[in-house]
């Protein structure tokens, strides 16, 4: 990941939301990966939240 570009602010623009009601297996992984991808948790819940991903919180 060495000289990629990470300004979060643009992604999304670039990015579309899972739909939650196909394929939880895939959303289960495409979590996976930015878990263990986010270099910190406010930049693992941006993400998430980006891809439409993270459960909503009560």
């Amino acid at each position: 990941m060495l000289g990629k570009n990470r300004d979060l602010s643009t992604l999304a623009d670039t990015v579309e939301p899972v739909d939650r009601t196909s394929g939880g297996a895939a959303a289960a992984r495409a979590r996976a990966v930015v878990v263990a991808h986010a270099r910190e948790r406010d930049d693992c819940r941006l993400l998430l939240d980006m891809l439409g991903l993270r459960e909503p919180t009560h």
